[in-house]
């Protein structure tokens, strides 16, 4: 082993400070503004699991990328950089991760009282031990949804909430969830069985079910589970107030016990992780250069995030593609904070905040044949567009430039949403995924046309096998608009085909 010393000082340690200090910056903000104050309006998905996900990145990439490069690490380019990266951020999150289900259950005591009723005084408490209640069985309301989960959205996922008045307390409610997993790929007739199925076995349990057979009640805080029990309320009660209603879980293990090995874990994790990063960094050897011009604060020659930042600057050279691809990411920052499911959020859910289908764009909501172009049905769908809208646009902003093609997208995306309307009678369409089929029709003309020079055309050939070709073979598989995709191509297509009889010799000239 070569300079040990110097690689704990220069990586292994700087590392160590970062990870402590990003943890205990977390929990301490997660206790204080969430859990003490109450002031974050953020689902427990996102605060238990995806921020401690994605912040080690940023520490991670502000004070440790630079210090990576003093080890000698072989891989094409950066991806052996990038493996120290993510293995950096992993040994930073899982301990994030499993500390969040310690600090929800440990925070909270468990508050003994006579009826359900009395909940609403205890608005700070978590967990209750409710001494006498009944509830109204006849008067349960229920609410069915389903969500897709997995890699490829392979798992379809039903659920049935059963939202139960407690007798004598208005707006308490005793919630029951029955839950389905299944395989999303079967067919249609399949999936209708399964659910059916689903629906008949539900109601079977629900008809014998125990409500006394509870240890202990936990309110759910914001979460799809309790938009789901709140959902079943407002199929009866449409004008409810939403923040007055309170959902109480049953709870059947022992209270003492809830919180398990979490504790231990949160240092076991950490220690996994930091034990794995010390071998990973004392492994390789140090490249001398790279030392040099980190003492000296040289800036990388080869910077793979400077590149993707100055690609994403809308003052950049491709000013257009930088503003349609932050448009899309935005959109869809507001789309997580508004509540939606970062993964897979419901149809219900996608139409409410503008999503496209038939009846309502037939009912005078022509607005949401634009909106539905910028909404996105989950991180994957957002990543896979915003990969495809990033090669595209880039490919066309030279040509068109700026102004034409923001146009293009948008004419593009409005012809593909109503080409899925016409197609489709009852399925909420959303995606830039139309829009960007548009441009790849637009590169398809310039293709065909001989708009681009010689040696370009093999290129956007392949892209266009690649991309078009590859995602309209997948929509055939079901879960994917391939009529949007058809109209948006085809209507690009004919665009770019109106462009080069207008200003033929101007696109060569800009192609060139």
């Amino acid at each position: 082993m070569n300079n040990i010393g110097i690689k704990i000082k220069e990586v292994y340690l700087p590392f160590l400070v970062v990870s402590i200090g990003t943890i205990l910056f977390y929990n301490l903000f997660r206790w204080t503004f969430d859990i003490k104050l109450g002031v974050l309006p953020l689902k427990e998905d996102l605060l238990n699991f995806w921020i401690p996900f994605a912040l080690p990145w940023i520490p991670i990439l502000i004070w440790l990328r630079r210090r990576i490069r003093v080890l000698n690490i072989r891989g094409k380019r950066d991806n052996g950089y990038f493996g120290y990266q993510f293995a950096m951020a992993a040994a930073i999150a899982v301990p994030i991760i499993v500390s969040q289900t310690y600090i929800e259950k440990a925070s909270f005591d468990l508050v003994s009282i006579t009826n359900a009723y009395e909940t609403k005084s205890q608005s700070d408490e978590k967990y209750f031990d409710i001494s006498s209640f009944r509830v109204d069985k006849n008067a349960s309301l229920a609410y069915v949804t389903a969500r897709t989960s997995g890699r490829n959205n392979d798992n379809l996922n039903f659920y049935l909430y059963l939202s139960c008045p407690f007798e004598n307390s208005d707006n308490v409610w005793y919630g029951v969830e029955y839950t389905k997993n299944l395989s999303n790929r079967i067919s249609d007739d399949k999936k209708d069985t399964e659910y059916r199925s689903f629906l008949e076995k539900s109601e079977r349990e629900f008809d014998t079910y125990n409500f006394q057979n509870a240890k202990y009640f936990e309110k759910l805080g914001y979460s799809d589970d309790r938009d789901g029990f709140i959902e079943a309320i407002k199929e009866k009660n449409p004008n409810i107030k939403e923040s007055e209603q309170i959902i109480l879980v049953p709870k059947s293990d022992v209270f003492e016990h809830r919180l398990g090995n979490t504790f231990p874990w949160i240092f076991g994790s950490f220690g996994i992780g930091a034990f794995v990063l010390l071998l990973m960094v004392i492994i390789p050897k140090i490249d001398e250069k790279e030392l040099r011009d980190f003492k000296k604060d040289k800036p990388l020659k080869e910077d793979d995030l400077k590149d993707i930042l100055e690609f994403l600057d809308p003052r950049g050279p491709n000013k257009a593609t930088a503003i349609l691809l932050l448009l899309n990411i935005l959109v869809f920052v507001v789309m997580i904070f508004s509540g939606l499911n970062i993964i897979s959020p419901t149809p219900k859910e996608l139409l409410e905040i503008g999503g496209n289908r038939r009846f309502e764009v037939m009912n005078g909501e022509y607005w949401r044949l634009f909106t539905s172009v910028f909404i996105h049905g989950g991180l994957l769908h957002l990543f896979m567009n915003l990969f495809g809208l990033g090669l595209g646009a880039s490919l066309l902003e030279g040509i068109l430039g700026r102004t034409q093609l923001l146009l293009s997208f948008i004419v593009c995306g409005i012809l593909a949403s109503l080409t899925s309307i016409y197609w489709h009678e009852n399925t909420i369409s959303v995606g830039a995924s139309g829009a960007i089929f548009g441009l790849y029709g637009l590169i398809l003309a310039f293709t065909v046309f001989k708009i681009y020079p010689n040696h370009m055309r093999g290129m956007t050939w392949m892209l266009l096998g690649l991309y078009a070709g590859v995602s309209l073979l997948f929509g055939l598989l079901g879960g994917i608009d391939n009529a949007a995709h058809i109209g948006g191509l085809i209507s690009g297509f004919i665009i770019g085909g109106i462009l080069i009889l207008i200003e033929k010799e101007k696109l060569i000239k800009n192609a060139s």
